[in-house]
C-alpha cells in the first residue's frame, strides 16, 4: 500500500520513532507501560482481552512495555499473547514512547497497566479514530475502590473529571491518537517524569486542530483505575507531594520530586 509506505517514511524521518513496519492487517496498538505489576496486570489483560473481542472484524496488537520490572510482570504479558520489549530507563514518558516506536499500526490507545477498560469505551476510541474526525482522545475515570476520606477519595478524582471535560486534557490511564498526530508532537515529553499526558494533550489538540480534527473525551463508561496510590498515602502527604508540582512545574522534571507516581511502600 503506497500510503502506509508513505506514512512510515514520514514517521522515520521526523523521530527515531515509528520506524517499523505497518502491519495491514492490525487496526490498533495498546501500548502499557509497567512497572512490577503482576498483581494488577491480569486483570487488565483479562479486561482489555474482552473488549478486543467485542469489536467486530478488527485485529490489532499490545505492547507491554518492561519498565524495569523484577517481578513476573513480563512472563504473564507473554503468556497473554503481548508483545514484550524492554525500556531500562525507569521513566514513564520513556516507557510510553518506547511503545509507540515498536507499533506497527496507525491507531496508538496507552493503557496503564492497573487500568480496566469497558469494551464499549474500547470500541468508541476505535470507532472515532477510523471514523477520520477525531484525532485524539481520553475518557473519564473512576477508581477501583474509595479511601474512606473526602479529599483523595471524592474530591481529587471529581476534581480531574471536571477539568478532563472542561479542557480536553487526557488522563494517561487511557489515550488513544492518530499515529502520524503523536509522532508529529514528539511523543511523550521524555523532559517529564509526571504530567507527561497533559504536555501531550495539549499539543495533540493543536495537531488535530491543524490536521482539520478534534480531540474527545469519553465520558460513558469511564475507565477503571486503581486507587492504590491514593491508598498509600494520607491526605496530607498527598498534599505536601503534589501542591509544589502544581505551583512549581519544573519540579516535575525531577523523579524524586515525582516519588508519587515512582516510589510504592515496602512490604513487611
Amino acid at each position: 500500500m503506497e500510503w502506509a509506505d508513505e506514512l512510515r517514511s514520514f514517521l522515520v524521518s521526523i523521530l527515531p520513532m515509528g520506524s517499523n513496519q505497518l502491519e495491514p492487517e492490525l487496526n490498533f496498538s495498546v501500548i502499557i507501560p509497567a512497572y512490577n505489576e503482576e498483581e494488577y496486570l491480569p486483570k487488565t489483560l483479562e479486561a482489555l482481552k474482552h473488549a478486543i473481542d467485542r469489536l467486530a472484524g478488527l485485529r490489532g496488537e499490545i505492547i507491554l512495555v518492561d519498565n524495569q520490572c523484577t517481578d513476573r510482570t513480563a512472563q504473564i504479558a507473554e503468556e497473554f499473547g503481548c508483545i514484550v520489549i524492554k525500556e531500562p530507563v525507569r521513566q514513564i514518558a520513556k516507557a510510553r514512547n518506547s511503545g509507540a516506536r515498536a507499533a506497527r499500526t496507525l491507531n496508538l490507545i496507552f493503557l496503564d497497566a492497573d487500568t480496566l477498560v469497558p469494551p464499549s469505551t474500547f470500541a468508541q476510541a476505535i470507532e472515532s479514530l477510523n471514523g477520520g474526525e477525531v484525532g485524539c482522545g481520553g475518557a473519564q475515570l473512576v477508581l477501583d475502590a474509595y479511601p474512606a476520606r473526602w479529599f483523595a477519595g471524592r474530591f481529587l478524582p471529581g476534581a480531574w473529571n471536571w477539568i478532563s471535560r472542561k479542557f480536553k486534557l487526557f488522563a494517561g490511564s487511557f489515550i488513544f491518537c492518530r499515529a502520524e498526530l503523536f509522532f508529529e508532537c514528539g511523543g511523550f515529553p521524555e523532559t517529564h517524569f509526571a504530567g507527561e499526558e497533559i504536555v501531550l494533550s495539549r499539543k495533540l489538540k493543536k495537531e488535530s486542530r491543524k490536521n482539520g480534527k478534534k480531540a474527545i473525551i469519553i465520558s460513558d463508561p469511564p475507565v477503571i483505575s486503581s486507587a492504590r496510590k491514593l491508598a498509600w498515602y494520607s491526605d496530607l502527604a498527598i498534599l505536601r507531594l503534589v501542591l509544589p508540582l502544581m505551583g512549581m512545574p519544573f519540579f516535575l522534571r525531577s523523579q524524586k520530586a515525582c516519588r508519587f507516581w515512582y516510589d510504592r511502600p515496602t512490604k513487611d
